[in-house]
Parts: C-alpha cells; structure tokens; sequence
C-alpha cells in the first residue's frame, strides 16, 4: 500500500466511528484490531478497567506492519484494583498495523474507539 502521508486517495473512501471491547481478560496481551487493507484508523481512545481487587500492570503496544512492537505506554507498576486507566492521545494506523493491550492480572475489560477511514 502507498504511504498516505504521502499520496492522495485514487478513489472515494468513507469514514466511519467503531469501537471493540473485549471483557474478563485473564492476564494475556490482546489484539485490539488489526488494520486491514486500504486502511486508515485513528484511535481515539482506550479504556482499561482492571476489574479485579487486586493491583495489575497494563501496556498498550502497536506492531507496526504486523511486526515488532513498539511500546506507546509502559503502565506504572500497577493499576490498583477496581480502577480504570484511559489513554486518549490520538494513534494513527495503516494497513496491517495492530494495536494490542497487555494486562498483568485476571479480569480486565477494554474499550476501544477509533475512526476508520478507506484509503482507496
């Protein structure tokens, strides 16, 4: 796919508001979404509930091209129980980019949401 930074659309494309969530995670790093193809996604923020008693670590990673990984928040060494954490600096994605979160403990719900855009 062509940089967008750096050429236009070939074609109309669409914008649309979407959201993920994911609930009752269990000490596992999940991939929040995964940037298709002709794709553009600005994430516009990411809401961590660590639901549990007890205090957790949470980090939010992109692996840029679906590989490697790049940290955008190393958590404090913990998030205390019953507590959420919101990230809200804008992300931009592009084709095949993935955003993941990783939570240190049991039951966690995340919330994502994010502009999409068709770059086409």
């Amino acid at each position: 796919m062509a940089n967008p930074s750096d050429t236009g659309p070939s074609g109309i494309g669409s914008e649309v508001l979407r959201r993920v969530q994911f609930n009752g995670l269990n000490n596992v790093t999940t991939t929040l979404l995964t940037v298709g193809t002709d794709m553009i996604v600005t994430v516009l923020s990411i809401a961590v509930s660590n639901i549990s008693g007890t205090a957790a670590t949470c980090n939010i990673h992109i692996a840029p091209d679906g590989s490697g990984q790049c940290t955008v928040y190393n958590g404090p060494s913990s998030l205390p129980g019953n507590s959420t954490f919101v990230w809200n600096d804008k992300i931009v994605l592009v084709e095949t980019d993935l955003i993941k979160v990783e939570c240190g403990s049991d039951n966690h719900d995340i919330y994502m949401s994010y502009i999409e855009q068709e770059f086409a």
